[in-house]
This record gives C-alpha cells, sequence and structure tokens, in this order.
C-alpha cells in the first residue's frame, strides 16, 4: 500500500506530510502543483502505480476553470485505472462538485481547510481497505482455469443495459426485476444476465435458484486488474441455458471495496457477451447506483400505489433529474397494484411527472410460493395475473412477443405421439 500526495501550495503539502508522519502511513511521494500547470502532468508519474494506491489531491477554486479541468483529467485517468483511491480535498462543498467528483471517479471528497483528525480517520479507512483488496488478489486461480474451455464468446455490439431501481425498500423491485430477467431468457430466447448490485442486502440470488451460486461479484473485483472473459465466466451463475446471475458479494466486507469504477469495468464486460443485462440497484443514490444509471439504456423505477412510495418516487425522480439524468430512459412500473387503492394511476402520473408504462398486479397468493422456495414464478406457476403482467412488461421492453407455448393437453399429445 503506498500513499502519494498532489498539493496546490506549500502549507496544505506540510499539513498533509505531517498528518501521515503522525499516524505513521506511508508517504511514497509529495508533488507541488504550479498554478498554471495541468493536474495530469502530475498525475502521469504515478501511471503504473499499484492497485490500492491511496493519491490525495487537492483542486483550487481560485478558478472554476481550473477546478472543472481537473475533474474532466481524473475522469479521463481514472478510467485507465480504476484501482486507484484518488481523495480530492477542497473547499467548494457544492452537491454539483460532489457529484461531479463521484461520477469521475473520485473515492471521497475531503472539505478544505483540513481537519486532521478527520483526514487520520479516512486515511486509515482506506489503507485498510487498501491492504483488504491487495491480500486476496491471488484467489480463485484454479476456477479460472477450468472456466476458460467454457467460456461464453463475446458479440460485436454491447447488450442492452436494463436497471431497476426501488424508490421504497419492500416494493418488490428485486422479485420484479429477477422475474423479467428470466422471462427474458426463458420465453423470449434472449441471451441475458442478472446483475445483483443491491450489495448489502442482495437476495435475488435466492430468487432465480434459491442461492445456490458459489462465486459473486466480489471474487472478481478483488482481482479487477485482471478481469477478463475467463474470470467472468467462473463467477457467472447459469440459471438457464440463456440466463446467468452475478450474484452480490456474500460478505459485507467485500461489499466495502468495491467502487464505481470496479462496477463500470465489470459491467461493460458483461455487456460484450450477453444481448441483454438487467441489473437490480439498490434505492439509494451514490456515486455506484449513479455510474450504473449513466450507463444504462433502460431505467425502471419501482413503486406501489400508496401515498409513501408517491412521495418516495417524486423526490427520487426530482433528483435524477437534478443530477442530470436522461429522462427519455425513466419507465415508472407500478407493483402490487390494485385498482382501488388509495392513489389512482392518473394521480400517481401527476405527482410523480412520469407515465406509468406498467402495472403488475397483486397477488400474494401465486408470489409467496415462488419467494419462499427461491424459484422464479414461471417456474411455480405459470398461469396466474402476476405472470401474464410480467410477461407483458418483458414483451414491451424488448418490442416483441414470447414464442408461443403449446397447451399442457398438445405437450401431453406430442410426447405419446
Amino acid at each position: 500500500m503506498s500513499i502519494h500526495v498532489i498539493a496546490s501550495n506549500e502549507t496544505l503539502l506540510a499539513l498533509l506530510r505531517s498528518s501521515l508522519q503522525q499516524n505513521a502511513l506511508p508517504l511514497d511521494s509529495a508533488q507541488m502543483r504550479t498554478p498554471a500547470s495541468n493536474l495530469l502532468t502530475s498525475l502521469q508519474a504515478l501511471d503504473d502505480a499499484p492497485p490500492g494506491t491511496i493519491v490525495l489531491v487537492d483542486s483550487p477554486i481560485s478558478q472554476q476553470s481550473t477546478a472543472n479541468d481537473d475533474l474532466v483529467v481524473l475522469d479521463g485517468w481514472l478510467r485507465q485505472r480504476p484501482q486507484l483511491n484518488v481523495l480530492l480535498l477542497s473547499e467548494d462543498n457544492s452537491k454539483a462538485l460532489l457529484t461531479r467528483a463521484m461520477r469521475a471517479g473520485v473515492r471521497e471528497v475531503l472539505p478544505l481547510p483540513l481537519n486532521p483528525a478527520e483526514l487520520a480517520q479516512t486515511l486509515q479507512r482506506w489503507s485498510d481497505r487498501a491492504l483488504a483488496q491487495t491480500s486476496l488478489g491471488s484467489a480463485m486461480g484454479a476456477a479460472n482455469t477450468a472456466a476458460a474451455s467454457t467460456a461464453p464468446k463475446g458479440q460485436e455490439r454491447p447488450g442492452r443495459l436494463v436497471a431497476f431501481i426501488g424508490c421504497k425498500g419492500g416494493n418488490g423491485t428485486s422479485f420484479v426485476a429477477a422475474n423479467m430477467a428470466h422471462i427474458m431468457a426463458s420465453e423470449f430466447r434472449k441471451k441475458c444476465a442478472f446483475v445483483d448490485l443491491d450489495l448489502q442486502c442482495g437476495d435475488a440470488s435466492f430468487y432465480l435458484g434459491s442461492g445456490a451460486n458459489k462465486h459473486s461479484l466480489g471474487d472478481l473485483t478483488r482481482q479487477i486488474d485482471r478481469l477478463d472473459v475467463q474470470l467472468l465466466a467462473s463467477c457467472l451463475h447459469p440459471v438457464t441455458p440463456q440466463l446467468n446471475l452475478l450474484a452480490a458479494p456474500h460478505s459485507l466486507e467485500n461489499a466495502m471495496t468495491i467502487s464505481p469504477q470496479d462496477i463500470e469495468k465489470v459491467l461493460t464486460l458483461v455487456r460484450s457477451m450477453h444481448e441483454h443485462v438487467v441489473v437490480d440497484l439498490p434505492r439509494n443514490l451514490n456515486a455506484l447506483t449513479l455510474k450504473v444509471l449513466d450507463m444504462a439504456d433502460v431505467v425502471y423505477i419501482v413503486m406501489q400505489s400508496q401515498t409513501p412510495d408517491v412521495r418516495d418516487a417524486q423526490r427520487l425522480v426530482n433528483m435524477m433529474r437534478a443530477l442530470g439524468l436522461n429522462e427519455t430512459k425513466l419507465r415508472l412500473l407500478v407493483n402490487r397494484y390494485k385498482p382501488r387503492g388509495w392513489v389512482s394511476l392518473p394521480e400517481l402520473e401527476k405527482a410523480v411527472g412520469l407515465k406509468v408504462q406498467q402495472s403488475i398486479p397483486s397477488g400474494p397468493e401465486w408470489v409467496d410460493e415462488s419467494l419462499h422456495i427461491g424459484q422464479p414464478l414461471s417456474v411455480v406457476n405459470d398461469h396466474n395475473a402476476v405472470i401474464h403482467a410480467l410477461r407483458e412488461a418483458t414483451g414491451s421492453l424488448l418490442e416483441s412477443s414470447p414464442h408461443k407455448h403449446r397447451h399442457w393437453m398438445q405437450r401431453w399429445i406430442g410426447q405419446t405421439a
């Protein structure tokens, strides 16, 4: 683990050196930026820095153009080095800067003037994460070799990325996303991947096969610098011949070390191997979810027709608009819909500011069995209002119709003929 400092004035440089020394943290290099120099000139000395390296950079706001240029430089530089941890020091604590910094790949923004105690805690936390990343880098070598012969082939165009995010916890977002992915693969014959990015509470792997997967996203990101088709294939769990699952990490420790750059690299490779990639997101907006929302072709906002959901959906949509998310990709999906519920669909659309693309009726008598045994709804009960609505939603997304299924009598006659 190594720490590098790039500062724009001698006072800050001395303060950072002193803080590192007092906390027994290694300082590998310290550079001074001249007011007229481009940040890239200083960063180029770290082009070959090892994974887990911590880089402290301050961005002066005496000239707004300088701060903006710094974020542009960091965005381009970190895209090629997602394994590095850049911490930005800035007097600007505005929401706009925080959002741009997260999108550029910055791990954390520390306010200036510095609080020495807060700086020490931050550096220790990132040092611990960097050590965890490097100590786990050699896992799964045997699995990679075994998977090489069965790795799926890439495709010319990247697969369509469809993200699902709930406006409120417990409204069935993971269930809807997992079942639409299963329908996409099993009935529309699309090569599909389901990626569970609810890193702390991910349970979609249970909905698609009772949690039988051996490996997870955490196994990939621990070795992100050597990610390739073979490594990815070793971590994909085949739910059906057309559907692969990339499960959320099995432990919180693994989830804490995953960065937005890691996710971007993984999803880019997953998209190169599948026609469609369905991503289940946590409901909170952070650097990771923003990265996925930016990459997504379609974003489903899942809610129920209840007053608390309407309020939360309104807040979520307004935040997405404020962050500059392309509104044309947003689709509103109402789950567990009851025609005589508290809020009608027209009232809901007016309050949220989006048209309802699809409504899934309430059907606990069918859904509960699917949830309890950990199997897709179409496998447990193929003829009910919920699965029909999910098929309709999937067909609308794909702008297609599923292959016709023969009636059970036709299948029976065909087998005995």
